[in-house]
């Protein structure tokens, strides 16, 4: 054996162990990675439901409050059919409750119907010391197991009273720090959500609406996927008070435990919780992946072979490239990720738009103006078209364009919906829209053909028909027109003077993506065109 074969040989074990040890702990790495991905996704999905679910709370207490405004009582059947949907969809919530003011002079003829209680130190309800101002607890909402805090004074407790008094001076929804709850089992901790509901001829507080949260049925219910990955710690700044813990308490005081914490701020209504993410440990330490010892050992044989079989080279290339096809498919994993990420963006936006139409046409049925309602429909329709247009981007496999046709379809469907007095055509080619002209356009779409059912048609019984063509031009260029056959526009009509907000916001959507908005009306119809490039 020559000099010459022995240094190719100790080469040869010196380039296989290294490459052996380095896909062992690149395996082992990428685990780590996926690990960390996992924690900072649970982490960002944790915000985004506890801040939607502290939002649902300041709807409530704003809508109960909304409720009260302009009665002075509500009977017990009617404040639980108002607030049953409630209960039904709010997470941790355990009570909702109505306490009128009463004044000291007014507290025998109120405890006519029940007595005025209060906590002692042993946290049992005894009758109430005589006071100034009382907030018995009137109605609430289940009755059955909590009967017996129906006539507890909430002013009675120093901090009951100052979230009562930061609502009445703010005239807006305030939460309490940590307390503890008297009807919970155990003692509990929670929250009270309370809003003062004022007396609209003069001003002053009349009573406060109270929704009663458990912490530790908040949390867990709120993020019940995302609790098997990290522990989590909940703190009431303001207070500098612990709101919720599913750790032992020897471990929250220990300045060891939240060195791996992930701590975020979010708005608590008018407070600050810093909540404290630490990951369990089998995210933290590494994954010893069996498939890596298998590479390891498996390395280190055939490093042990390839010096044996020194001609057999091409096994060392065969090795570079299952690398290269490992690394590929982490790639497409890895963009597949975030695809579905993408995807999830959308849904969830499409989903906020939901809510929001929905909480549009809750505040629509309490209005009695015809103006404020068409207003409200007008909103409604176009806060639609875009949470449609977000559902066809989710629904499209890679959630970069939108399908024109089956957009449209789908538009006409629930415009027909809303008003049957019309028949449609629709004549488009297949031909998808980029994410940045997608919602301008379809808020267009929308408007014109909105305008269209509202104005074109007066004569409901007549046979009304809106034709809706698509053409695809030279130079990456696209046409739009929907054309009416009802009455035309009035005379002397241009739309540079149109009044109405619905043209505002089409030219001012046409300019934004360069589009061109032409018309022509006559007796028998009007025909609009937008003209805009599509250009990828």
């Amino acid at each position: 054996m020559t000099k010459q074969q022995i240094l190719k040989y100790l080469a040869i074990l010196l380039v296989g162990s290294s490459i052996s040890l380095f896909i062992f702990f690149s395996i082992n790495t990428r685990y780590l990675l996926r690990n960390k991905a996992t924690i900072d996704n649970a982490v960002n999905k944790s915000i985004i439901k506890l801040e939607d679910e502290l939002n649902k709370i300041n709807l409530v207490v704003e809508s109960m409050a909304f409720f009260y405004e302009n009665k002075n009582f509500i009977p017990q059947h009617l404040f639980e059919r108002f607030t049953d949907p409630f209960l039904k969809e709010l997470k941790g919530i355990k009570v909702l409750a109505w306490a009128p003011k009463i004044e000291d002079s007014q507290k025998d003829k109120f405890e006519k119907i029940t007595s005025i209680k209060e906590a002692n130190s042993q946290n049992n309800l005894v009758p109430s010391k005589k006071r100034d101002l009382y907030y018995p607890i009137r109605v609430l909402n289940p009755l059955e197991p909590f009967k017996t805090i129906i006539g507890y004074n909430l002013y009675s407790n120093n901090i009951k009273r100052d979230v009562i008094l930061q609502s009445i001076k703010t005239n807006k929804p305030a939460i309490t720090g940590p307390i503890t709850l008297l009807a919970a089992n155990n003692y509990a901790t929670g929250i009270l959500a309370i809003k003062s509901v004022s007396d609209l001829k003069s001003t002053e507080s009349k009573g406060i609406v109270v929704g009663v949260y458990r912490m530790d049925q908040l949390i867990s219910e709120t993020l019940k996927s995302e609790v098997k990955v990290f522990d989590i710690c909940v703190h009431d700044s303001t207070d500098d008070a612990l709101l919720f813990s599913n750790v032992d308490e020897s471990k929250i005081n220990d300045k060891k435990f939240y060195k791996t914490a992930i701590e975020k701020t979010i708005n608590a209504v008018d407070r600050k919780w810093d909540v404290h993410f630490v990951p369990k440990t089998e995210y933290l330490s590494f994954p010893h992946i069996f498939e890596s010892y298998v590479v390891l050992i498996l390395g280190f044989a055939t490093t042990c072979l390839l010096i044996l079989l020194a001609r057999r080279r091409d096994n060392h290339n065969d090795r570079l490239e299952a690398r290269v096809l490992l690394r590929t498919a982490e790639l497409e994993e890895s963009n597949k990720q975030k695809e579905n990420l993408l995807r999830e963006i959308h849904h969830r936006v499409k989903n906020n738009l939901q809510i929001t139409s929905s909480l549009i046409n809750m505040q629509k049925r309490k209005l009695v103006s015809k103006e404020a309602i068409t207003a409200l429909q007008d909103s409604q329709a176009r806060i639609s078209a875009i949470a449609l247009t977000h559902q066809k981007i989710y629904q499209d496999k890679d959630s970069k364009a939108v399908n024109l046709h089956e957009y449209l379809k789908d538009l006409m469907e629930y415009q027909n919906k809303i008003s049957p007095t019309f028949s449609y055509k629709i004549n488009c080619p297949e031909i998808s829209i980029d994410l940045d002209r997608a919602v301008p356009l379809a808020l267009i779409i929308s408007e014109l053909v909105t305008n269209a059912v509202k104005h074109a048609y007066p004569d409901t019984t007549k046979y009304n028909e809106l034709s809706i063509d698509v053409d695809v031009l030279d130079d990456g260029m696209a046409a739009f027109s929907i054309k009416d056959n009802g009455k035309g526009l009035p005379k002397g009509f241009a739309i540079e003077n149109a009044e109405g907000i619905g043209f505002d916001i089409i030219k001012a959507l046409c300019r934004q993506i360069s589009a061109e908005l032409t018309y022509n009306s006559t007796d028998s119809g009007t025909h609009f065109t937008v003209t805009f490039d599509n250009k990828v």
